[in-house]
C-alpha cells in the first residue's frame, strides 16, 4: 500500500491511541475488532490483517494534505521548527465510542497506565480475536457483561464507563446525533457525560469528529503555551488563544507540541531544538 507523506512511528506514538505497540520493526494494533500489523517501508506500507485500504486511508487521516496544513499553521518558528523535526505525524481518525471511552478512562492519568487500564477493560468484556488480542468492547458488552470491572483497576473511572455504556446503549447518548454536532455544540453535547470535562471533550473532538480546529490542553501543552506563547491562565483562555493562532488546523499544532513536550520528557532522546523566542 502506497501512502503519502507519513510518520508511522510518530504517528502512532504521540499519545493519541492506546492500543498500539512496536513488534520489531512492525507495529501491532488493534482497532475496535480488527487486529493489524503495519510496516513502513519508506513510502509504502505493508498491512497484515482483515482490514482494507479504504479504512486505512480513513484511518490514518491520509486524505489530509499535510504539505497544506504546515504552511497554513506554520504562524511561528517554534512550530515551523518542530514541524521540520516531525515531519509526516498525522492524527488518528478514530471511531466515536471507542475514542470517547478511551478518553474518558484517560482523565488525570498517563499513557501507561491508560493503556494498561483499556487493556484489562477490553481483556473482561471484549470479544477474544483468532490472535489472542482482544476486541474493543460495545457499549452493550460492557453494560451487560458479567466480568468483574474491579479487576480492571480503574478506580472512580469504573462507574464513569458504566454509566456512559448504559447511556450509550438505551440512547440516551446518541453518537450519531454527537456525529452531526458543529465544533462548540459537540464540546456542550459530550460534557453532559460524566467524568468528562473540557479537555476530554476536544480530545474527542479532535480525534473522532473531525473538528481540527480542537485544541485540548493538558500539563504538557499548558507548559508549552506558558513557555513559549506566554500565555497562561483558564482551559478556555490557553485553548482559545491557541486556536485564534493556529486557526482551522489549531489540533494540528496540538499534536507536534505535545510530541515535541513527550520527547524532550523521554530519556536517551535528543531534545527538541529550543525555540523559546518565537515571533509573537
Amino acid at each position: 500500500m502506497k501512502v503519502p507523506l507519513l510518520d508511522l512511528g510518530y504517528t502512532l506514538d504521540n499519545g493519541q491511541v492506546f492500543r498500539w505497540s512496536r513488534d520489531g520493526d512492525w507495529w501491532r494494533g488493534v482497532v475496535g475488532s480488527r487486529s493489524i500489523r503495519l510496516l513502513q517501508e519508506g513510502d509504502r506500507l505493508r498491512v497484515e490483517g482483515d482490514v482494507s485500504t479504504a479504512f486505512l486511508r480513513r484511518y490514518l487521516r491520509l486524505d489530509d494534505d499535510l504539505e497544506a496544513i504546515y504552511e497554513d499553521i506554520s504562524r511561528d518558528q517554534c512550530i515551523a521548527a518542530i514541524i521540520e523535526r516531525f515531519r509526516g505525524m498525522r492524527l488518528i481518525r478514530q471511531e466515536v465510542w471507542e475514542c470517547s471511552a478511551s478518553y474518558l478512562l484517560a482523565s488525570y492519568s498517563n499513557v501507561s497506565r491508560i493503556k494498561k487500564m483499556i487493556e484489562a477493560l477490553c481483556r473482561t468484556y471484549g470479544r477474544r480475536l483468532p490472535d489472542g488480542q482482544y476486541a474493543f468492547p460495545t457499549p452493550e458488552e460492557i453494560a451487560e457483561g458479567t466480568g468483574d470491572i474491579g479487576i480492571c483497576r480503574l478506580g472512580y473511572r469504573a462507574d464513569w464507563i458504566r454509566c456512559y455504556a448504559r447511556a450509550v446503549r438505551d440512547g440516551d447518548f446518541d453518537l450519531e446525533h454527537l456525529q452531526g454536532l458543529e465544533y462548540e455544540q459537540a464540546v456542550s453535547y459530550l460534557k453532559r457525560v460524566k467524568g468528562i470535562g473540557d479537555k476530554v471533550a476536544d480530545c474527542i473532538a479532535l480525534f473522532s469528529l473531525d473538528h481540527l480546529q480542537a485544541y485540548p490542553v493538558d500539563v504538557r501543552i499548558a507548559r508549552a503555551m506558558r513557555e513559549v506563547y506566554g500565555v497562561s491562565g483558564s482551559y478556555r483562555k490557553v485553548s482559545g488563544h491557541a486556536r485564534r493562532h493556529f486557526g482551522r488546523y489549531a489540533g494540528y499544532a496540538q499534536e507536534y507540541l505535545y510530541i515535541a513536550e513527550d520527547r524532550e520528557n523521554r530519556k536517551g532522546l535528543e531534545p527538541t531544538p529550543s525555540c523559546r523566542s518565537p515571533s509573537r
